[in-house]
């Protein structure tokens, strides 16, 4: 299965995410994920370079790209009114064999969709797919 995880091609890569019942097995195309520290110098009366720094709020970012057929079927299964939006927050489990084969697993936590939409493109082979940032309460790298 072609899956881009963090914009590379991996090998037996896994996806998992199960939202209202429905599986994404097949769906997922691409998922990004990181997380930032707020770092800022610290200088002194009198200095112009930084003599250490603080560390402040860690932020998580991911976005997942799903084909519009899973993102239908999602919404079918949702009440009338509710949007992707509404789903409560669900995990992500990655796991691929990195290039040195040595198996890889992470954990997006708490996750929901921040948007709702779908796209398409002209002369595109593949399936009609929708790129999605979502909002991540933690990513664990050691999952």
């Amino acid at each position: 299965m072609n899956i881009l995880v963090n914009g590379k091609y991996r090998n037996y890569t896994s996806i998992q995410i199960d939202l209202l019942g429905i599986s994404a097995e097949g769906h997922v195309k691409a998922i990004d994920y990181k997380t930032a520290d707020s770092i800022d110098p610290v200088k002194v009366l009198g200095t112009k370079k930084a003599v250490g720094y603080t560390q402040g709020d860690e932020v998580n970012e991911a976005n997942i790209t799903l084909t519009s057929e899973f993102l239908d079927e999602l919404q079918r299964a949702l009440q009338s009114g509710k949007t992707i939006k509404d789903i409560p927050p669900f995990p992500v489990a990655i796991s691929y064999v990195d290039n040195n084969s040595i198996q890889v697993a992470h954990a997006l936590i708490g996750c929901k969709f921040k948007e709702n939409g779908r796209s398409g493109e002209s002369g595109s082979n593949d399936a009609l797919t929708q790129q999605i940032p979502l909002f991540v309460f933690d990513i664990n790298f050691n999952a």
